[in-house]
């Protein structure tokens, strides 16, 4: 997760970097950034918002775009390649019920928190639901949405 202020908002922004929560621009431009950091970034319409412009308006069609960007930190998202491989305990780069489960039963135990016994049940069914879009009874990388970067 990257963490960015803009001037327009006023506070710090945190997003996946290139997953495509912001413009693709930006997501290049933050590319190998250090915290601490400081770039400012020149952004053309086609990586950017292009012939649609956005906002109704506020940003127009054919936009350049400039930032100025610092980095404040980085973290490991839950989404992460590494947490992905962390939950795979087969190593057969799709996740089981099992798998989810016994990971669900460990961050459970991490945080501590009361609940309800049904809660695990139910939000493993959640996490199958909304991401084994195959329906084969497994989480692949891809339906994970772990994404591999290319270089630039």
């Amino acid at each position: 997760f990257f963490n960015s202020r803009t001037q327009n908002e006023g506070h710090p922004k945190w997003f996946v970097l290139g997953v495509g929560q912001v413009i693709k621009g930006l997501d290049i431009a933050m590319m190998n950034m250090c915290p601490g950091e400081k770039r400012k970034v020149t952004i053309p319409p086609s990586l950017a918002y292009g012939q649609q412009g956005y906002a109704q308006g506020k940003i127009p069609p054919n936009a350049t775009l400039i930032f100025e960007i610092e980095l404040y930190a980085v973290n490991k998202g839950p989404r992460s390649v590494e947490a992905f491989n962390q939950i795979d305990k087969d190593g057969d780069k799709k996740l089981s019920e099992l798998e989810i489960s016994q990971y669900l039963k460990e961050e459970f135990a991490r945080d501590g928190k009361k609940r309800h016994p049904s809660a695990h049940d139910e939000i493993l069914a959640d996490i199958f639901k909304k991401n084994d879009h195959d329906r084969d009874g497994f989480i692949s990388a891809k339906e994970y949405n772990v994404y591999q970067h290319d270089e630039l």
